[in-house]
């Protein structure tokens, strides 16, 4: 008799061990973690710009006297372009912007004959070279071909617009506030080389100092780190 008992508590605890195993689990299910956005320089952007352009006027007449207006003008103008970041933090990319140019206009005299210069708007394409010093700071350098106008006259007489083709470089650092969200501040020469004004008799050499402050919008903001799971 108590073999039998033995035997049916054994036979009874094997088949608790098998029906409990096909329980379902009761083991939590694994915590999502979001993936970590990691910020890239990646992308296309629009924005705008405004600054001061300190320009050099260097004028000569056919007597060859030579004067020089040197005004200073506000900048206002629109931006667009796109960055590619590689692997070891360097950042390529390609600009352009154009806008336009507000109180250049200076009069001189010469030889007691008031005559001016004056501009209206400027135009770059550029490439850029950039290194990211962290994350969402970028420092870089630029270069290019610029546009721009240069308006020559005398005061209640002839006048003459001459449209130019010319280079500028330049340096700046542009910084992400956020994902999508970049500040800028730029150093910018440009060189708009000389032009012979023969209806009013005066050549002008232009070149100029800009620094200007923008605010940019990029397209694609983050990349993504791959999710992980956590038991």
């Amino acid at each position: 008799m108590r073999g039998l008992l033995l035997s049916t508590a054994a036979l009874a605890s094997m088949a608790c061990s098998a029906l409990a195993a096909d329980l379902p689990s009761t083991k939590a299910a694994p915590v999502y973690v979001a993936p970590a956005p990691v910020f890239t320089w990646t992308g296309f952007y629009v924005g705008i710009e405004g600054g001061a352009a300190f320009i050099n006027n260097s004028i000569r007449d056919t007597t060859g006297a030579k004067a020089d207006n040197n005004p200073t003008a506000g900048l206002i103008g629109g931006v667009v372009g796109y960055n590619y970041e590689l692997p070891n933090k360097f950042v390529l990319g390609l600009e352009g912007d154009a806008g336009g140019v507000l109180g250049a206009k200076q009069t001189k005299n010469n030889a007691g004959v008031p005559f001016y210069n004056d501009h209206s708007y400027f135009a770059d394409v550029r490439g850029r070279v950039g290194y990211a010093i962290i994350d969402r700071a970028l420092l870089y350098v630029a270069g290019g071909v610029a546009f721009g106008d240069v308006k020559t006259g005398w005061t209640g007489g002839p006048s003459y617009t001459d449209d130019r083709v010319g280079y500028t470089i330049g340096a700046g650092v542009d910084y992400a506030f956020t994902n999508n969200l970049i500040g800028r501040v730029e150093y910018r020469y440009t060189d708009l080389g000389r032009a012979w004004s023969g209806s009013v008799g005066l050549r002008t050499e232009t070149d100029s100092n800009a620094v200007l402050v923008g605010l940019l919008y990029k397209f694609s903001g983050a990349d993504y780190a791959p999710v992980v799971a956590k038991y």
